[in-house]
């Protein structure tokens, strides 16, 4: 019986704990419908900022200012579906894409929306993610040799 209760009460400490580190939970006492999308929107790019891996799609990347523009769906169960980019490269729209899968919230649906207007309206975002890649050039036409062995 008491390994019982102290499992029951970790249970409870885990679960209580879980729900206060979802950002997103903030969302959805909001009122206004426009003020609820903006807060998931601003969730969804802060998590897209410290999760898009730059380092690793930077050899893809043009120099200069690169754009990846995604589109996305959020279901009814609240999950981030039909992830669409668009890019000057495919490695910088998979990086995006695999970024959005990797949301690990579910967004809470809107509680004014009657269960008839649930089941046929998805939301759909569009979000841009900017990016500048800075390169060096090397002008090797002056130099014969670049070991320093002459």
């Amino acid at each position: 019986m008491r390994s019982f209760l102290v499992l029951l009460f970790g249970l409870m400490i885990f679960s209580a704990s879980f729900s206060q580190n979802n950002p997103i939970l903030k969302c959805k006492d909001s009122t206004n419908e426009r003020i609820r999308q903006n807060c998931i929107i601003t969730v969804i790019q802060e998590f897209v900022d410290t999760n898009y891996n730059i380092a690793e799609i930077t050899p893809y990347a043009k120099p200069g200012t690169n754009r990846v523009y995604v589109r996305f769906k959020i279901d009814q169960i609240g999950r981030i579906v039909d992830i669409q980019a668009k890019s000057s490269s495919m490695e910088l729209e998979l990086e995006a894409i695999k970024t959005l899968q990797s949301f690990p919230y579910t967004i809470p649906k809107s509680e004014k929306t009657s269960s008839k207007e649930k089941e046929i309206f998805e939301d759909v975002y569009t979000l841009p993610i900017v990016f500048d890649v800075q390169t060096t050039e090397i002008n090797l036409s002056s130099q014969k040799r670049i070991t320093g062995n002459d």
